[in-house]
């Protein structure tokens, strides 16, 4: 009876991460992401990027972060400075 509750216990677990609402690579909520928000702000919508890299941004200073989100036939990439957003760009299959 114990493993049964167990097992029955790890279902449930695992149904509700499953069912749980991810945040998609969709056009409608890459045209939330604004210009000034912050990396968090940004994961909180797109969620973690597919890609990232940084780079040190010579003479003016400070760091320039490139997210880059794929998900089947789209894609999105946003450039942020210094942790906020300065653009983005998308290109999304219609459906």
């Amino acid at each position: 009876m114990k493993v049964q509750q167990i097992a029955l216990g790890i279902t449930l677990l695992i149904g509700s991460i499953a069912c749980s609402k991810l945040p998609s690579l969709t056009q409608a909520n890459l045209d939330k992401v604004q210009n000034g928000m912050s990396t968090t702000e940004v994961q909180s919508i797109l969620g973690k990027p597919t890609e990232s890299h940084s780079e040190q941004i010579p003479i003016v200073g400070g760091t320039k972060t490139t997210y880059i989100y794929t998900s089947q036939n789209n894609r999105a990439v946003v450039i942020l400075k210094n942790d906020t957003v300065q653009s983005k760009e998308g290109h999304f299959e219609n459906k």
